[in-house]
């Protein structure tokens, strides 16, 4: 087992290892994953998974679009204000916004056309990024960051 340099970080690391722990560069192990959405090796944290590039933060913010789409639906009918419900007609197509962010189309196309899988989808999706940390990219990657 020897020591190799990386050629992006300039840190030294196994030959043995996937990819560099320090910067996750990877020299053609990895040929066999999808451009979109590539594994990251998470060494800096010390978990030694492969984990999405996908920010948590931004799929978080995404998945309350259909609540938000709902929400303002409601207050815009009681007001009869069209400004309202025109807005919230625009939400409620982005409301697949968060699955077409990691890579899942059918799923997104999904909940664009029903907001959020009449928010159940939108729910659920929420759970597993906040509270179990199970939500997967469209290569079976955790979205963990």
């Amino acid at each position: 087992m020897a020591l190799i340099k990386c050629p992006e970080c300039g840190k030294e690391y196994s030959d043995s290892a996937i990819s560099c722990p320090n910067c996750g560069y990877t020299a053609g192990n990895q040929k066999n994953l999808k451009k979109m959405g590539q594994g990251i090796k998470e060494g800096m944290k010390g978990l030694n998974t492969t984990a999405s590039p996908k920010k948590k933060s931004v799929c978080v913010k995404l998945s309350i679009i259909p609540f938000v789409a709902i929400v303002m639906g409601i207050i815009g009918g009681n007001l009869n204000n069209d400004a309202l419900i025109a807005i919230c007609g625009l939400l409620a197509i982005c409301s697949g916004a968060c699955n077409f962010y990691v890579g899942n189309f059918k799923k997104g196309l999904l909940y664009t056309l029903t907001c959020g899988g009449f928010l159940v989808g939108a729910v659920m999706d929420l759970v597993h990024l906040k509270v179990t940390g199970t939500f997967k990219d469209a290569n079976g990657y955790p979205v963990i960051y």
